[in-house]
């Protein structure tokens, strides 16, 4: 697996180099936009994929040694064997899209303008989400630890610490987008 993550990771990294725009031409605008969109462009892969497969009937997700694609006539009508859950996989591409983007956030040289400031916003609310799926990822695996003692006290009270979580979670990913449609705006 530490394989896998690390030729993801330089793939990444080759790629973002080639997409990083180091010379840009106003003063006042940050530079490396090519990488935070590039950054974006793989969160939202690791969002939708997520959201996708977990939700889905028709696509089924195992981690497995092999990787294996199998298409059936009946559902679930896509069954894929990856060796990465489903929950790696979106945190790899969060995680380094999020990465990606911290060039971009740190090359702003004015958070006065509207574009400036929504480009704040959105720096601050994505590492408040990154760290908001920290924390989930600790519940879940505290959880999923505690499914498998039957009747477990803390079991419950933990599970409604997950969806709250969750709730919130899915609230500052549509307040994300919903700041990062604005800091586009802006950028005309």
């Amino acid at each position: 697996m530490k394989r896998i993550l690390a030729i993801v990771f330089l793939i990444v990294f080759i790629s973002s180099i080639v997409v990083a725009d180091e010379e840009y031409g106003e003063e006042d605008e940050a530079g490396y936009a090519g990488l935070a969109e590039f950054g974006f462009v793989l969160i939202t892969i690791g969002i939708v994929l997520y959201s996708l497969v977990k939700r889905t009937p028709f696509i089924a997700f195992k981690k497995e040694k092999e990787i294996s694609i199998h298409l059936s006539a009946t559902m679930p009508f896509v069954k894929i064997a990856f060796p990465l859950s489903l929950l790696d996989i979106h945190h790899v591409f969060t995680i380094i899209g999020s990465l990606l983007t911290v060039p971009h956030f740190l090359s702003c040289n004015d958070y006065s303008t509207p574009f400036g400031l929504t480009g704040l916003l959105l720096g601050i609310v994505l590492l408040g989400e990154n760290i908001s799926g920290f924390y989930g990822r600790y519940l879940h695996g505290k959880i999923e630890r505690l499914r498998r003692q039957i009747e477990h006290p803390l079991l419950k009270e933990l599970l409604k610490k997950f969806r709250a979580w969750r709730t919130f979670h899915i609230a500052w990913t549509i307040l994300l987008y919903l700041l990062l449609a604005l800091h586009v705006a802006f950028a005309d």
